[in-house]
């Protein structure tokens, strides 16, 4: 679920006034203003996203109970959690990837473990 999903969620089934929603955001950000929030609660035609910490704030004020839920929800799915990267030049990338598959690895993930517990020994 988007942002924008998120927030008019909160809206419409708590039954909150926009203009209630609008004056808590105001704390964090003083000229949020109502066609602000719309614009937010329609970010994919728009193009305007709350910030995280607004729509945090406003689940603190109107939903504390759907908090914990939304959090659990936004949370990294993933079984490996901790990340490495690097930025490449396009011919260097290119060349890696050539390089990884005719070695046959799968995917980069797979070699990139591998190089990295063969460094790590």
């Amino acid at each position: 679920m988007t942002k924008a999903e998120e927030l008019r969620r909160l809206r419409v089934s708590r039954q909150i006034p926009a203009k209630d929603m609008v004056a808590v955001v105001q704390e964090l950000y003083p000229r949020f203003d109502k066609p602000t929030l719309s614009r937010c609660e329609h970010g994919g035609e728009c193009g305007v996203s709350i910030p995280d910490d607004a729509l945090e704030l406003l689940y603190d004020r109107f939903a504390p109970d759907l908090k914990q839920h939304i959090q659990d929800r936004r949370k990294d799915r993933h079984r490996l959690t901790c990340k490495v990267s690097a930025r490449l030049d396009a011919t260097v990338f290119e060349a890696l990837q050539r390089r990884i598959e005719a070695d046959g690895y799968a995917t980069v993930q797979s070699w990139l473990t591998d190089m990295v517990m063969a460094y790590i020994e």
